[in-house]
């Protein structure tokens, strides 16, 4: 390119901007002159604020609008830090629904990951011009791009060799056609010029064919989003929460979904066989039945107006294009290739980064993007390969109750066991989850010695022996949902001594012998959970009803202190009594035990607010074995301490926890 060098860019959407930003600050960095120009085709509304360069634009981009974790941290490198009023949610929590439990996967500490809207829509909404298309495109008029209005016609080659981009700008009868040549184009475009049509039908995509021998289209597939609106009470549950669930019903194939709380609604995005082939007029459908299906009703209760605020049927990107430059042109963004259902605006800042490295370090003829930029489509186009076998294998997993609850099952053994940053697992199905990887070393994960050693021992044998005590228990697993209730260890340890302090504050905080710790978040006042709470020795409650178990009041009342609670256990010798030694209202319930093995332990369930309307109950049992006082008995409760089957603890109460939390939250749900 010569002193002054003119860039047209195709697409005022994110990987237009990221582009034109990287492109300006390097030139700068360079002392290269360059006259940046984008065309975008949305017409003008109002500007994103009273100073702001650039007026937004209407219309959508057909996007969830998901800031993932390695996004977010590329945005704060490149001095991209989002305001405040273009994030819509902040996430806390990611939950992958399985169809044996779901298992929740907590946003490591120092990573952040958001929903923004793309673009104008939903139509509704307050603020419209305030979204993440429009703060981009004004950094980068900042940074010195020029905007124009138009829909790009033609590109063609002058005589001279360079590009020539003919668009048509203004609007009714004063449209005209302006025309630049320019020393490069970027096409930037996106796959939604018509959503929902065949790309080789969209002109954008005529015209490249013509222009760029041997080029074709990314592969795309069809997308279900739809905006529902939502009330106050269910946004505050999910505040920080985002879902995802692969699998739908035997009448609704779904094979990705999510769930994205945003500020005043909930986005749904929906991908599978039954969208593939449905019309648009059957969006609808789709969408409440999608709605109806068991985990997602449970999930969202009766807090979503079936009120479609916006609905649309997006291309998704599943593909890479082939060969997606020519001389003095190529594509960036979601035209060349999209991370595979995951991060399309990462693939987007990443396409369009490299394509501006290459025109300035390497060239901008044919053979100079092959060298510089084609690299990094390939390793794109690799990853996208390997993303198709992850989520096959996590879509049969997640989709099968047996297999989902042996990897649930491996993911809780390890959570209790390791610290956090030495589980394996959970790492490996976080980054499934968030993209906060490549798929490559996502697929390499998988299939490590130690993870399948994890998902054998700590998965399938501990899954074997826990349903085994279910069945010797008589517990049941009915309409009621399963929830993971296991503690990760490093929460045991400060929980267990704010809790130990309660009992007795003054007391040594040494560990007891046995102890077990299980937490459940349910929907619900504390007020209400501690009602339920006074229930447990009630013999007509509906929870903790094991068979060969039988717990019973024998004094006192609901929740009074000195009130006594009596286990009789099929093992004689097993059964003790418990006494409510310390009541805090709506917060604390501390039992002793009173005689039996575990003289003297504790049992505390405890009741903390999360936000308004959700609570997390947690339960803590701790106690030491008998030492004996002859040689015989010293060495009788030794034994018994090594063959004390602590583990069936863990599968009553994780039993019971979740029926607690069903017929608490169902009581909510009717008054």
């Amino acid at each position: 390119m010569g002193d002054r060098a003119t860039i047209v860019v195709v697409g005022g959407g994110p990987a237009g901007a990221f582009f034109a930003i990287r492109m300006l600050r390097r030139a700068r960095q360079l002392n290269k002159d360059i006259d940046l120009i984008v065309v975008e085709k949305k017409r003008e509304l109002q500007f994103y604020e009273a100073s702001c360069l650039v007026p937004f634009r209407e219309g959508c981009n057909y996007c969830a609008g998901g800031v993932s974790p390695r996004l977010a941290d590329l945005l704060e490198e490149a001095g991209l830090t989002l305001p405040e009023d273009i994030v819509q949610g902040r996430v806390e929590s990611l939950t992958v629904h399985g169809e044996w439990k779901s298992i929740e996967l907590p946003i490591p500490a120092g990573r952040s990951m958001f929903s923004v809207f793309r673009g104008s829509r939903p139509a509704h909404r307050r603020a419209r011009h305030v979204n993440f298309d429009s703060y981009l495109l004004e950094k980068a008029v900042a940074e010195g791009a020029r905007v124009v209005t138009g829909e790009v016609r033609d590109v063609d080659y002058s005589p001279t060799g360079k590009p020539v981009v003919t668009y048509r700008a203004g609007l009714g009868p004063e449209k005209r056609e302006e025309i630049i040549e320019a020393d490069f184009v970027v096409l930037a475009a996106g796959v939604n010029q018509t959503p929902g049509a065949e790309l080789e039908t969209q002109p954008v995509f005529r015209i490249l064919e013509r222009l760029i021998p041997g080029f074709r289209p990314p592969k795309v597939r069809i997308a279900l989003i739809c905006e529902l609106e939502a009330d106050d009470r269910l946004l505050r549950l999910m505040q920080g929460e985002l879902h995802f669930a692969e699998y739908g019903s035997k009448t609704l194939k779904i094979e990705m979904s999510s769930l994205i709380p945003k500020a005043r609604c909930i986005t749904v995005v929906l991908l599978g066989r039954s969208v593939d082939r449905a019309a648009p007029s059957k969006n609808v459908h789709i969408v409440r039945e999608f709605l109806r299906l068991p985990h997602i009703k449970r999930l969202l209760a009766r807090g979503v107006k079936f009120v479609p605020l916006c609905l649309c049927n997006p291309n998704m990107a599943v593909g890479v294009a082939k060969k997606p430059f020519g001389h003095r042109i190529a594509l960036a963004g979601d035209m060349v290739v999209s991370r595979l259902y995951k991060d399309g605006i990462l693939s987007a800042y990443l396409t369009a980064s490299a394509l501006a490295d290459c025109i300035l370090d390497v060239g901008v003829d044919e053979d100079s993007l092959r060298r510089g930029y084609r690299p990094v489509i390939r390793r794109f186009a690799r990853d996208v390969a390997f993303g198709r076998v992850v989520f096959l294998l996590n879509r049969i997993t997640f989709n099968n109750r047996l297999l989902s609850r042996i990897l649930y099952q491996a993911a809780l053994t390890e959570r209790k066991g390791k610290p956090e940053h030495k589980c394996r697992l959970g790492s490996l199905l976080w980054r499934i989850a968030s993209g906060d990887d490549s798929y490559g070393r996502i697929l390499l994960s998988m299939f490590h010695p130690a993870t399948l050693s994890s998902i054998l021992i700590g998965g399938a044998l501990v899954t074997a022996r826990n349903y085994v005590t279910e069945r010797v228990f008589g517990l049941a697993w009915g309409d009621f949902e399963r929830h993971p209730t296991g503690i990760p260890k490093e929460v045991f340890e400060a929980r267990r001594k704010e809790l130990l302090d309660v009992v007795d504050h003054d007391a040594p905080q040494a560990a007891p012998e046995f102890e077990s710790m299980y937490s459940i978040r349910i929907k619900a006042d504390r007020q209400k959970i501690f009602r339920h709470l006074g229930r447990f020795g009630d013999d007509d409650r509906e929870y903790f009803r094991p068979r060969m178990l039988k717990v019973h009041r024998t004094r006192g009342e609901a929740n009074e202190v000195a009130s006594v609670i009596q286990y009789d256990c099929a093992l004689r010798f097993l059964s003790f009594s418990v006494v409510l030694e310390k009541v805090i209202p709506e917060r604390y319930l501390i039992y002793r035990v009173r005689d039996g093995f575990a003289r003297g332990g504790v049992l505390i369930f405890h009741i903390d607010t999360v936000r308004e309307g959700l609570s997390l109950l947690s339960i803590y049992v701790g106690f030491d074995f008998p030492k004996g006082k002859t040689a015989l008995e010293k060495l009788g409760w030794s034994l018994f301490k090594v063959a004390f089957p602590g583990f069936v603890h863990d599968v009553i109460w994780n039993h019971s926890l979740c029926q607690l939390k069903d017929v608490i939250e169902s009581d909510e749900a009717t008054t």
